[in-house]
């Protein structure tokens, strides 16, 4: 009984943190990143849910300093802006560094 209690407790305080990690993770991107126009070279969409939202893998590339910068992820979008993220278009992004990168749609 005392060991299903204290999983539980790790269980629900694991989850905290993971979402106090993440809504910290974002707010470093939006106050520290740099606004960026990006080129999408790639885009495949891998899955998608019932609440509305996109999972893709991207590389995007932009120029910075007279050099092309490229870097790949993958992130989870609402399916409303998935048409914005298609070969060959632009998108605004926010830069913090290669494994910080966050889409912006709404200005």
């Amino acid at each position: 009984m005392i060991f299903a209690a204290i999983i539980s407790v790790v269980i629900v305080v694991g989850s905290f943190a993971y979402i106090v990690h993440l809504f910290k993770r974002d707010h470093e991107i939006r106050s520290h990143g740099r606004d960026i126009r990006a080129l999408v070279e790639d885009v495949r969409y891998i899955s998608s849910n019932d609440g509305g939202s996109v999972n893709i893998k991207y590389r995007l590339s932009w120029n910075e300093d007279g050099a092309t910068r490229s870097v790949e992820g993958s992130d989870t979008i609402s399916s409303f802006y998935s048409s914005k993220v298609q070969i060959g278009c632009e998108v605004d992004i926010k830069y913090l560094d290669d494994d910080h990168i966050l889409f912006v749609f709404d200005q």
